[in-house]
């Protein structure tokens, strides 16, 4: 017996005991985990107003701030959030708070989008994300909005560095008196694991089945069957990476006329990983610096900050090259009503010596390419003002006119140009 109530025992401070602990981890590991999603995006801030623990649960409000990067404009969304705690886990459902916001009452009018978190004591996050359908009328002005019911989910791991999500929107309408703007079978799918830094490997796809825009007497669009893939892979113990993306996309429907398939591959081979961080950093910087201008420095101090971004992007520019890259679109097809726009390029770096890098003084110098491309005459006689400038390049020998198409093959070798059997020097790039 006394076996049985020392079992008992153990049981029930298990029961207590792990609930709470679970509980306690979660509030902690809550704040870092905010601060790092507001850190490393542009387009939301989300902070807690209110966290509250109890033994088995907790309870906690909040702001959601949507951001446009590129204008500023804001719009700010209350939230709420109860958190269960378990023995290994806690439990996260989180309800945007309608009241003062009659757009989102209008929307929801009984059934709120709600995203549910569950964490686990081994690092590992699961999110599940519903929103549901939207049916709604314009009393005045006879608009409607229709969507259907959007779901998705998310899985994040090692500490943040492997997350894989997915979510499928079955379709979405908005219909007024001169415009009308559709898609259906919007489904997105990625997972990826980070290399180093900024840097990521892994797959991504993304599909929409249909895409329709009617806007007054402006042509009937419809776009079929869109699909963008993207595979990133690490090489050489991860040293070096290699990526390949492919945008599809079946036909395009222009009033009663339809032309397709359309097809533009992008290759990039044999970038250092270090080098490649460095670079998507300051690129990182430079939009930050862009997007955020302290107003109370002077002119000169920003001119000064701009100067020196300019010559940290110039630096990891000068490091990926040296390092050895090549990169390009190996395929470019494009149907259009007049013909076909046909082509491929390539630019490509050779690696240069470690202790060398720094003082290269031309990128270009050992820089190689090549590019060919068609188009249809019909295509560019469509456009006036293109008419003359190429007529010029024509006489000029940098485009060649073959029957109905325009041609241009091109190739680059020591600080050479090579168009159409035309030489002419090209200008560094420091």
């Amino acid at each position: 017996m006394n076996k049985w109530i020392f079992v008992g025992i153990i049981f029930i401070a298990t029961a207590v005991g792990a609930p709470y602990g679970t509980g306690l981890l979660t509030e902690q590991e809550w704040g870092p985990a905010i601060d790092r999603l507001n850190a490393e995006q542009p387009y939301m801030q989300v902070q807690t107003t209110r966290y509250e623990r109890h033994v088995f649960s907790s309870d906690l409000e909040g702001e959601l701030l949507l951001i446009n990067p590129e204008t500023g404009e804001t719009a700010q969304v209350g939230f709420v959030g109860e958190v269960s705690h378990g023995i290994a886990g806690s439990s996260v459902e989180l309800t945007p708070v309608t009241e003062g916001h009659e757009l989102l009452q209008k929307l929801f009018p009984e059934e709120l989008p709600r995203l549910a978190l569950q964490t686990w004591l081994w690092g590992t996050l699961e999110a599940d994300l519903n929103v549901p359908a939207i049916n709604v009328t314009d009393d005045d002005t006879g608009e409607t909005l229709n969507a259907a019911e959007a779901y998705g989910w998310a899985e994040v791991s090692d500490g943040g560095d492997q997350f894989e999500v997915n979510l499928k929107w079955p379709g979405l309408s908005v219909r007024g008196e001169v415009l009308k703007i559709a898609f259906d079978d919007f489904e997105f799918s990625h997972d990826a694991e980070r290399v180093v830094g900024e840097v990521w490997s892994g797959e991504g796809h993304m599909v929409l089945g249909r895409v329709e825009i009617k806007e007054g007497d402006k042509p009937h669009v419809e776009l079929h069957d869109l699909e963008i893939t993207g595979e990133t892979d690490p090489q050489s113990g991860k040293k070096r990476l290699s990526s390949q993306s492919t945008v599809s996309l079946e036909s395009i429907k222009v009033d009663d006329r339809t032309f397709g398939p359309h097809k533009v591959e992008l290759a990039l081979e044999n970038v250092n990983v270090e080098a490649w961080d460095k670079f998507l950093t300051v690129i990182a910087d430079v939009q930050s610096a862009n997007q955020q201008m302290d107003p109370s420095k002077s002119a000169e101090e920003l001119f000064r900050q701009k100067m020196m971004l300019a010559q940290q992007l110039s630096g990891a520019a000068r490091s990926v090259a040296g390092s050895g890259i090549k990169v390009g679109m190996p395929v470019i097809k494009l149907e259009t009503p007049e013909g076909s726009v046909d082509g491929h390029w390539q630019l490509s770096h050779p690696e240069v010596p470690e202790d060398e890098r720094d003082a290269m003084p031309l990128v270009m110098q050992q820089m190689t390419g090549e590019l060919e491309l068609t188009v249809p005459v019909a295509l560019i006689e469509k456009e006036p003002s293109l008419i003359q400038q190429v007529r010029g390049l024509v006489q000029q020998g940098l485009i060649v006119q073959d029957g109905d198409r325009y041609k241009i093959k091109a190739s680059l070798s020591d600080m050479m140009l090579d168009i159409n059997d035309n030489q002419m020097s090209v200008p560094p790039l420091i």
